[in-house]
């Protein structure tokens, strides 16, 4: 029998397998040309300036929201909660007041996509520790009762099952479990950023 004549062998669950996992792999050894990391830089450079404008014009409302509340508030731990919270963004807008540096003449794209890649990373895992200043202001709110507070000046009637919910650990639970949510994020987040500088690295040409 001659060698074009014979059957082939069946392809068996392992070889697809390890076919296709070669193609990958393969595929991720694609490394960026010079200019498609220079339009990375363009985009990451572009993207960066305008989130962070974003970030301090939140924070900056946030700030004066909490201000207006340390003020107008009689109740002291209220009024000490929204104090702390006022401070805790204006530490984060002292920290992020200063927007990214950009990409210099002599900087080449895959040094600026690195050191962008390094800040976004260090970025989100300085937030991440700053959410644990947050812990004290939401318990001293709840602890004075800041959600009843804020319904009596809706207008919402004490013997409502909102009011009557309010009043309990709800408010201060439902609080920290979206604060823990927030955390993990910022560590996926975080992960993100250095699973994108890895990749980077592995596939840039300088």
């Amino acid at each position: 029998m001659n060698e074009s004549e014979r059957p082939s062998t069946p392809a068996t669950p392992e070889s697809v397998w390890k076919s296709t996992n070669g193609k990958e792999e393969a595929s991720m050894d694609i490394t960026f040309t010079p200019d498609q990391l220079c339009a990375m830089a363009r985009s990451r450079e572009h993207e960066s300036i305008w989130s962070r404008r974003i970030l301090l014009t939140l924070l900056i409302g946030l700030a004066g929201a909490f201000a207006y509340n340390a003020f107008s508030v009689s109740q002291p731990w209220v009024k000490l909660s929204q104090a702390w919270m006022l401070g805790w963004t204006g530490l984060l807008v002292w920290k992020f007041r200063r927007g990214s540096r950009r990409m210099s003449v002599t900087e080449s794209c895959a040094s600026f996509l690195r050191r962008q890649f390094e800040t976004k990373r260090s970025g989100f895992l300085e937030i991440r520790r700053y959410l644990f200043l947050l812990i004290p202001p939401i318990l001293a709110a709840w602890w004075g009762g800041g959600p009843t507070i804020r319904l009596r000046a809706l207008g919402v009637d004490p013997s409502s099952r909102l009011y009557e919910f309010a009043s309990g650990p709800w408010p201060f639970l439902i609080t920290g479990l979206l604060l823990v949510l927030i955390w993990l994020a910022f560590g996926l987040a975080a992960q993100k950023a250095t699973r994108e500088l890895d990749e980077l690295r592995r596939r840039a040409q300088e």
